[in-house]
């Protein structure tokens, strides 16, 4: 008698674990991401043997420069950004989920389409803040 709901607890732990991935990435798919990222097409050179991409990152009506390491150059890549909180937030190593691209502060990035990595990770470093120019006459600082 007793092992029937054992059974039952069982299989309904597995069902839950197997349908929440899809419920969060149906929750991200309907709401709005918090930033995008416009990947450029021309990869620059790197030295130690990786590939490094351009791109810029639109968050709150400002334009800042990325540098992507470990990704191959997509044309019309565009990656929408959730949970970033802010601009320093984007920096870090990615790792593949299904969900997407995950950094360790939980910043999740949605690739369309998906970003060829040459390695298992995606490395995002931000440059400074581009567009509108900062006023307070101090060069290169981020928000």
């Amino acid at each position: 008698m007793l092992l029937r709901p054992i059974r039952i607890s069982v299989l309904t732990s597995l069902l839950v674990a197997l349908l929440a991935p899809a419920a969060v990435c149906g929750e991200q798919a309907t709401r709005a991401p918090d930033a995008t990222i416009t990947v450029s097409s021309s990869p620059v050179a790197s030295a130690l043997g990786f590939s490094l991409v351009e791109g810029t990152l639109r968050y709150r009506d400002k334009v800042y420069q990325l540098a992507l390491r470990g990704a191959q150059p997509t044309a019309g890549c565009i990656g929408k950004v959730y949970d970033l909180g802010q601009p320093r937030n984007i920096e870090g190593i990615y790792k593949p989920t299904p969900l997407g691209l995950r950094s360790d502060r939980g910043v999740v990035i949605v690739f369309e389409p998906p970003l060829d990595l040459s390695a298992a990770q995606l490395q995002i470093d931000l440059g400074s803040r581009r567009y509108p120019k900062a006023s307070s006459g101090q060069r290169g600082t981020i928000d």
